[in-house]
């Protein structure tokens, strides 16, 4: 477990490095460092225990991190940050899920596509699910929904890319309705919601869809209530963060490729060997750069993870919540826990090739550990002390 979420991190990493060639965005500047006065880079390690790596992705003992790098917050085109959010906003989710099913709520997970074709632009499908999910959660018929048992609704907006059939966009829906609405009502009241979204997306322009491939309703039998609803949450709350998705990684289904995918591409690139030499290369998709850009300029401004209006918002309900972070604020916590090393900003372009390497020695094998693979490198590190100043600064080994 622990070698494949290295494996994973060290992807992710090379990812978000290759990303500076290709993002016009605040990606461009992710992980550089200079969130430190001195711009300086701390190396830090704590306990999983209780930490949201460790509900999101099964982490146990040491988790390492760095402290004093730029962050970009967002949840669409960075797959370092969007781990970060996504493990929180799972938290949050779980939370507010837990509180609904004690008291009574039922949750259903609604899921509403479109059809579309490759001729579709990203822009005229976001456009088309705006209409479809604004038919969706407004006007009288979504007032009937909360006067006939609906409590409320979390939504997640997911895109994906497919080769025969283009852009691909649509919603999944955490739903909380009363315990006393029957079968039938909560058929009644998703039926209304897909007939509602397919007219919305025909006023936009689309294809209707049918209801056999545009609606899909699960529901939660009573035996292990509890573990499928956390289950839920952390897949609607995934963005990039592909192993939030129900424990485990989820890759596009057939000839489509998730946005994460199409990152890898973009920058890492296949891996292609020639079988007569042996020879391996690396080789960056061109095309797949051009549709991250593409996507990148329209996905700008808009929420991954949104709740129904304050009247209903399932989130009022629960006294204890805390006050909704910003997915930037959420991204921009550093990793609490004992500092190992300072690296001065000079050394970080030495050590950044090869960070997902320190981390996982450092969690693997402890602190001195760390230490010593810093001194086969040969570069400069420092003690860190116990200053209390925000600069945090560390003293050259035998200071």
């Amino acid at each position: 477990m622990q070698d494949r979420r290295s494996d994973r991190r060290a992807e992710r990493w090379a990812i978000r490095k290759g990303l500076r060639q290709v993002s016009k965005g605040r990606t461009a500047s992710c992980g550089l460092p200079g969130g430190r006065p001195d711009g300086s880079v701390v190396l830090r390690v704590t306990d999983a225990t209780g930490t949201p790596a460790a509900a999101t992705t099964g982490a146990t003992g040491r988790i390492a991190g760095f402290a004093g790098l730029w962050t970009c917050g967002s949840v669409w085109m960075c797959p370092e940050c969007s781990v970060r959010i996504a493990a929180k906003r799972s938290e949050e989710v779980a939370k507010v899920l837990a509180h609904h099913v004690g008291t009574g709520g039922v949750p259903l997970l609604v899921t509403l596509t479109m059809r579309h074709h490759r001729e579709h632009s990203l822009a005229e499908c976001l456009k088309a699910l705006t209409k479809g999910w604004g038919a969706v959660t407004s006007g009288r018929s979504s007032q009937r929904d909360y006067d006939q048992g609906l409590r409320g609704w979390v939504r997640a907006l997911e895109v994906t890319r497919s080769a025969d059939n283009g852009w691909h966009v649509h919603v999944h829906a955490l739903v909380v309705v009363e315990q006393t609405m029957s079968d039938d009502a909560v058929d009644a009241m998703t039926g209304s919601w897909f007939a509602r979204w397919s007219a919305g997306l025909v006023r936009a322009g689309m294809p209707a869809p049918t209801e056999e491939h545009g609606l899909d309703v699960q529901r939660i039998e009573s035996a292990g209530l509890s573990e499928t609803s956390a289950a839920w949450s952390r897949y609607v709350c995934k963005g990039l963060a592909t192993e939030a998705v129900m424990g485990s990684t989820k890759a596009a289904r057939g000839t489509s490729r998730s946005i994460y995918e199409l990152m890898r591409d973009a920058t890492v690139g296949r891996r292609l060997e020639n079988p007569d030499t042996g020879q391996v290369i690396q080789l960056a998709d061109l095309h797949a750069r051009h549709l991250l850009r593409e996507y990148e300029e329209l996905i700008r401004g808009r929420r991954q993870l949104t709740w129904s209006q304050r009247d209903h918002d399932l989130r009022n309900d629960v006294e204890d919540m805390e006050d909704e972070l910003t997915d930037e604020e959420i991204a921009a916590q550093d990793l609490e826990g004992e500092d190992v090393a300072v690296l001065p900003r000079e050394t970080w372009p030495i050590v950044e090739p090869r960070a997902a390497e320190l981390l996982h020695v450092t969690e693997r094998h402890g602190i001195d550990a760390a230490r010593a693979w810093l001194d086969d490198l040969g570069v400069e590190w420092w003690l860190p002390t116990r200053l209390t100043d925000d600069r945090r600064h560390g003293t050259r080994p035998g200071d």
